[in-house]
């Protein structure tokens, strides 16, 4: 999938990859409304009809997955969806093009390569999918905002006063941070919005570092992070010193990897 940076253009039309270079950027499909990437593909949703379509790597090559959803997920190389009325978790069967119901009725899905997880709908606490069947398992209670790295599930607690991490245990938290606005991960970090001084801070090996302002849109891959700013929408990339810009406004953004 090339770069693995991805982007709806600002107008909707135009489903653009980055190409690596400079702010170079190749049209690969649209018209989109959302966009969502990671080692299971790229998709994007119809504004018309809210279906999902997969990318097959050929600009303009586009399939159809999935129909209308309240959300999708990815999780590895596995695609998850809400269904629309908020009824039911599926899991896409990619080899035979079907769904099968893997869990109960959710208000939100939250997903990265520590697996697939989900709030409930009456009290907002969030389970783990066990990867089998329809088991699920408790993981802590309601949160202000969720993040899933490749390695763990975050939590910013309801008052948005600290940031904890789950152990793997059931209701088993650790602090790990203080006040946040939102919380954002990467394959391997942590990031988080500060509404006080209006940063993004990132959380690695066990300390936070101020690594730039807080944008509009996040993506991360390996050690590079990449943001839409909130003045004009541009595309921005850092690489652990400074941040440079790879491309013009965009609606919406997306990165696998």
């Amino acid at each position: 999938m090339g770069s693995g940076v991805y982007a709806i253009a600002r107008d909707g039309r135009a489903v653009m990859q980055w190409s690596g270079r400079g702010t170079a950027w190749v049209r690969i499909g649209g018209p989109a409304e959302k966009l969502y990437a990671g080692a299971a593909g790229v998709f994007a949703t119809d504004p018309q009809t809210g279906a999902l379509r997969t990318y097959s790597g050929i600009p303009g090559d586009w399939t159809s997955v999935s129909e209308r959803a309240a959300a999708f997920a990815t999780s590895g190389t596995q695609l998850f969806r809400l269904a629309a009325d908020h009824s039911a978790v599926h899991r896409w069967n990619r080899g035979l093009g079907t769904w099968t119901k893997i869990g109960g009725p959710a208000a939100a899905l939250y997903a990265g390569g520590a697996g697939l997880f989900a709030t409930d709908p009456v009290d907002g606490r969030i389970f783990a999918y066990s990867g089998q069947g329809d088991l699920w398992t408790y993981a802590g209670g309601a949160g202000a905002d969720f993040a899933v790295s490749g390695r763990h599930l975050y939590g910013l607690n309801p008052e948005r006063d600290a940031v904890f991490r789950w152990s793997g245990e059931p209701g088993v938290w650790s602090n790990v941070g203080g006040p946040a606005g939102s919380l954002h991960a990467g394959p391997a970090d942590l990031y988080a919005t500060n509404e006080t001084d209006g940063g993004l801070w990132r959380y690695h090996e066990g300390a936070w570092a101020r690594i730039g302002e807080a944008g509009a849109g996040f993506g991360a891959r390996a050690d590079r992070v990449y943001q839409l700013d909130k003045p004009t929408m541009a595309v921005w990339e850092w690489r652990g010193m400074d941040w440079r810009r790879i491309g013009d406004p965009m609606r919406s953004l997306a990165v696998a990897g």
